[in-house]
């Protein structure tokens, strides 16, 4: 499930829109808010459609489906813009640390002793102190 929403959300605030449906109902409700959240992850379209996939959902039913499912689906977005940010952020970490650790352009110096004191030097630019404050 790499990627994949595994989940939706239910908000208290919508119990008591739905607390006086019949059982039965609310079955069918949240039956078609499961269904919803799949698509909807999956990148379809969870909402349109649900009246001829649950024809036997009432009216109220039916009202409370459009209010949440419209919240399923930004919820939806939102994740995926949060994944689609952790991603780029991850991206440019990664290109960070492969820039640092790639050796430089330079041409290599003839002498080790002349490519470890430019090595010191660069972590000195680096953290910004002398030598002797690491000891």
């Amino acid at each position: 499930m790499k990627g994949k929403r595994s989940s939706i959300l239910l908000y208290f605030d919508n119990f008591h829109r739905v607390s006086n449906l019949p059982d039965d109902q609310l079955g069918i409700l949240f039956r078609a808010l499961m269904e919803c959240g799949e698509k909807e992850a999956s990148g379809q379209d969870g909402i349109t459609g649900f009246e001829e996939r649950y024809p036997g959902m009432g009216e109220k039913a039916q009202m409370a489906f459009t209010f949440m499912a419209d919240t399923i689906r930004r919820d939806a977005a939102a994740y995926a813009e949060k994944c689609a940010n952790y991603r780029t952020a991850a991206q440019r970490r990664w290109e960070q640390q492969r820039e640092e650790t790639a050796p430089a352009a330079d041409p290599a110096p003839e002498d080790k002793l002349e490519l470890l004191v430019r090595r010191n030097e660069e972590r000195r630019k680096k953290t910004g102190r002398p030598d002797w404050a690491a000891l």
